[in-house]
């Protein structure tokens, strides 16, 4: 086993600090332009924040905006993005949001140039052709790590589809990481990005295509998002900053080691109930857990020993704490053959510790409906 993966795709800069996005727009117009886009979402506009930010534009800079819509971004959301980018000429494109916002804009950016729609990329990834225009990610969520990825998951409503698109010149050329910006992100959403970052750290940490690089960064970030989720979500602002270096190592992580099956299981099953993303992951769990136990028992009891972090446990007890319960029980699968195939066929459940057959798709969610 190599100590690193064969390819490295990082991001040229990052700075975590608090207050650091107020160098944001100074540090892109020095670098990349005196023309600039930043995509974000509602409540960084009516929380006075992207004021705030745009208050410290130098005077030469001439930057416009672009609001998401909300929810998980759709392929189309990225076309009409696409097609404000091709109509504003921009030098570059910061992100200012949670995951959605980040991978819309990352989608967007990447595919600027490009010919056909978002959807006919989703389908043939070797289509995608190089990026050109740069990208900045600010995180104002600690979840989805998206800010240290090429990748972008979107939705295709129109097919019933949520899949990754992907491409080494996807990459930020900047991140900021600020916990300021964590400030007033509502307790469901720092238990969904919690979630989500938590069990990213733990499938990383345990994919057959894990190096000792990847896992010793999602091993890190495993014990801190362990120690820092609940008061998070407490309202503690001393642990933001944890989660947010955390949430984007997990990022380095696992966009190189891939994941596993419960993120194979949490598109397909979070497409169709349309669940929380972090809470489609927590509540996949257990079942997959138990499915992948004899390969990965050195792994959890290394982790519960050495840290005292009890991986079912602590899902557990964060459920109960946060008052959050499984939106699967009971439910119907009415398209399980499409399901299947959605299963089998992702990069995550590829890097499943253990093979994954139709019949271990329809045992494990069966378990997952039931729990």
């Amino acid at each position: 086993m190599t100590l690193i993966p064969n390819t490295l795709l990082l991001p040229a800069q990052t700075t975590a600090a608090a207050g650091a996005v107020q160098h944001l727009l100074p540090q892109a117009y020095a670098q990349f332009g005196a023309h600039g886009m930043i995509v974000h979402g509602r409540s960084l506009r009516e929380s006075g924040k992207l004021a705030a930010i745009m208050r410290h534009a130098p005077p030469a800079l001439n930057c416009a905006t672009w609001e998401h819509t909300g929810g998980e971004p759709t392929v189309q959301q990225v076309d009409a993005l696409r097609a404000r980018l091709r109509e504003a000429r921009p030098h570059w494109v910061a992100a200012i949001g949670g995951g959605s916002v980040l991978d819309l804009a990352k989608a967007a950016a990447g595919l600027a140039a490009a010919t056909e729609p978002t959807a006919y990329y989703q389908r043939n990834p070797s289509a995608i052709p190089m990026a050109t225009l740069p990208l900045i990610a600010v995180p104002t969520t600690a979840g989805t790590g998206s800010e240290a990825t090429v990748v972008s998951v979107l939705t295709d409503p129109e097919a019933g589809l949520k899949q990754s698109i992907r491409h080494a010149s996807h990459m930020p050329r900047m991140v900021i990481l600020d916990p300021d910006l964590l400030q007033g992100t509502p307790p469901a959403t720092v238990a969904a990005a919690g979630l989500d970052a938590f069990i990213q750290a733990f499938e990383s940490l345990t994919s057959r295509y894990a190096t000792p690089w990847t896992r010793a960064l999602a091993e890190c970030a495993l014990v801190r998002i362990s120690r820092n989720l609940l008061p998070l979500y407490h309202g503690d602002h001393v642990a933001a900053a944890e989660m947010l270096e955390a949430s984007y190592i997990t990022g380095m992580a696992f966009s190189h080691s891939r994941l596993g099956v419960i993120h194979g299981l949490a598109h397909p099953l979070g497409a169709r109930f349309h669940a929380p993303h972090g809470l489609t992951c927590a509540c996949c769990l257990n079942a997959c857990l138990a499915f992948n136990k004899e390969r990965i028992a050195d792994d959890l009891e290394r982790i519960k020993n050495i840290y005292q972090v009890d991986v079912e446990k602590q899902v557990r007890t964060w459920l109960t704490a946060m008052s959050l319960t499984n939106p699967f029980q009971g439910g119907t699968i009415h398209d399980m053959d499409a399901l299947i195939a959605e299963t089998l066929a992702s990069g995550s459940t590829a890097a499943n510790p253990r093979p994954v057959t139709a019949e271990d798709v329809v045992q494990l969610v069966q378990q997952i409906t039931r729990a």
